[in-house]
């Protein structure tokens, strides 16, 4: 017998007794209250829990579109039966209309079970409907790692706040808060202490502001502090005080204390900016100003904008080094679980400045999009990863490389003419490469995003969606869109054996992903324990140090001779 939590709306025992037995004859074993009023409605909808309502049409104390109106004033999604010896056909239409999901006469209970099995079955795909709706949404505007509101949310309520703070004449400041030498960290400690030291920070910067200002981690070792409702600007420096001093004691992560510095950016609304974009552009430019005075913070000035010399200089270096040939990419070799052979590499750029060091991609590929370089830099390494890909192949090794395409990119006109000519001049197969783009970069512009990866796609063409479940891509735009595989952000992966909710998100991820034919990459394999992992939910291929870190070119052949793994694939290109 399956069990049936009924709540029936009805003012005759008789008729209650039979519905029940009706019920029973079809399997269910019901559990049920008999209410005739909607005081007692209300109750037993506030104190218990129900699977399904049944109610008369008609009362003399009640109906059913005052009990439907009751149910949906409390937003509980129930089917809702109306069944009745008197309702009419114009009526029962009425009803349909208004939220009921069906209507049995007492004459005809033998509709009742074959009724009660549909509407639960399709309550319980709303719910699931509804849950997978929610996982997005808090995937598209929550920072995985920190739980904290991430770059998209946070863009939204700065925005927000200065359409108040502009009709109530009070200021607002964005203060964006950049962690000094976080890589150092990642690189000596491992991303999962990196993560770890993320969250930390989060934790006490939350602590140190009110409950009405907002902390968001905007991406890498970035954070967002929005104060929206400011007494004078002058407060903004006790805020910057109290968020020093919060952070000022070592984090201890696994025992190991990490004395953390920052690097704080300021633009105040009104003054500095009247929109979001700008206010978060200013603040980002006053950062940078920090990091290059070697102070604790800076403000917003005309003066410190990075389309200054400074910066134009930084970018006519970097022009100069493409052209040059002075940048450097690295490999990653990713791993197929149940074939266990490296099929496929990503191809990541660094640059090795002559004044400056090594620069890391994040620091030159955004100022590039901004500037118009970020063209030439991925033409230039197109061009190298696939040179090397075809070497690769000559000494018999069938390797997929794979390419990241930033927003830009992605909705450049000239695109495919761009890679048409990158696999001309490299005399490469299509098949040999792949692109990753991110969630971001399809919401930006869906219509121009869909139509260059659909022309991608039949140029041969592998896609991958990078970062998968970090940004907002819904179900209906992902059985449209063209990709092969998703990549699972390694937020989730590397926290899924001590954190029940990441590795739920890689199980859904996973079966979401083969539920619509796609491969599935975890990102950010540090340990055995995750593969195995990994491999007992049917992931398809794995990246991350515990295969390798990124390896320049020679090292990578090098890494082949000694690799546990088997290398190449006879499928590898397609």
């Amino acid at each position: 017998m399956k069990q049936l939590r009924a709540l029936i709306v009805e003012d005759s025992d008789d008729d209650t007794a039979l519905l029940l037995r009706e019920l029973r004859r079809g399997g269910y074993d019901p559990m049920h209250a008999q209410v005739e009023t909607a005081e007692t409605m209300s109750m037993e909808l506030s104190t218990r829990n129900w699977d399904i309502v049944f109610s008369d049409f008609s009362m003399p104390n009640f109906n059913a579109f005052a009990a439907l109106e009751l149910l949906r004033g409390t937003q509980q999604d129930l089917p809702f039966i109306i069944v009745s010896g008197t309702i009419g056909e114009d009526r029962a239409v009425t009803a349909m209309k208004a939220g009921a999901h069906d209507y049995i006469l007492k004459g005809s209970l033998k509709r009742l079970v074959p009724a009660v099995d549909r509407e639960l079955r399709e309550a319980r795909m709303r719910q699931q409907r509804r849950q997978a709706d929610e996982t997005i949404h808090r995937l598209a505007y929550t920072d995985p790692v920190t739980g904290l509101p991430n770059r998209t949310r946070f863009r939204e309520l700065v925005q927000e706040a200065i359409t108040v703070g502009q009709g109530e004449q009070f200021p607002v400041a964005l203060l964006l808060l950049d962690l000094d030498h976080f890589k150092e960290v990642n690189d000596t400690l491992g991303h999962d202490r990196g993560d770890t030291l993320l969250m930390q920070v989060g934790m006490r910067l939350r602590s140190a502001v009110f409950a009405s200002d907002v902390i968001a981690r905007l991406g890498g070792d970035e954070f967002g502090i929005l104060l929206p409702r400011l007494a004078t600007t002058g407060d903004v420096g006790h805020v910057i005080k109290k968020l020093h001093d919060c952070l000022e004691a070592p984090f201890m992560i696994d025992g190991i204390p990490i004395s953390v510095e920052t690097s704080i950016g300021v633009a105040v609304m009104p003054g500095h900016a009247g929109n979001a974009d700008t206010m978060l552009q200013h603040a980002d430019i006053a950062m940078y100003r920090a990091k290059q005075m070697v102070s604790d913070y800076a403000i917003y000035t005309p003066e410190s904008n990075p389309h200054s010399p400074e910066r134009l200089g930084l970018m006519a270096e970097l022009r100069n080094a493409i052209e040059q040939n002075q940048l450097l990419l690295h490999f990653q070799p990713k791993l197929e679980l149940k074939t266990g052979r490296i099929a496929s590499t990503e191809a990541l750029v660094r640059w090795q400045h002559p004044r400056l060091g090594l620069i890391p991609p994040d620091k030159f590929i955004l100022p590039a999009e901004h500037t118009g370089l970020i063209g030439p830099l991925t033409r230039w390494v197109l061009i190298d990863a696939l040179k090397y890909n075809t070497s690769l192949l000559r000494d018999g090794l069938q390797l997929l490389v794979t390419v990241n395409l930033s927003a830009r990119s992605l909705h450049d006109p000239h695109l495919l003419d761009m890679i048409a000519n990158v696999l001309d001049a490299a005399g490469a197969n299509p098949a040999q490469l792949m692109l990753e783009v991110t969630e971001s970069a399809i919401v930006l512009d869906p219509k121009r995003a869909k139509e260059n990866l659909m022309a991608l796609n039949r140029m041969g063409i592998g896609l991958s969606i990078d970062d998968f479940g970090t940004g907002y891509t819904s179900l209906s735009s992902l059985k449209h869109l063209p990709v092969n595989e998703i990549k699972i952000d390694k937020s989730f992966v590397t926290n899924m054996l001590a954190d029940k909710k990441d590795a739920m998100i890689v199980r859904t991820v996973i079966e979401l992903g083969h539920n619509f034919g796609l491969t599935v990459v975890a990102e950010g394999v540090e340990t055995q324990e995750v593969l195995d992992a990994l491999a007992a939910l049917n992931c398809d291929k794995v990246q991350g140090y515990f295969i390798s870190k990124p390896l320049a070119y020679d090292s990578l052949k090098s890494w082949f001779l000694t690799s546990p793994w088997k290398i190449g694939a006879a499928d590898a290109v397609r």
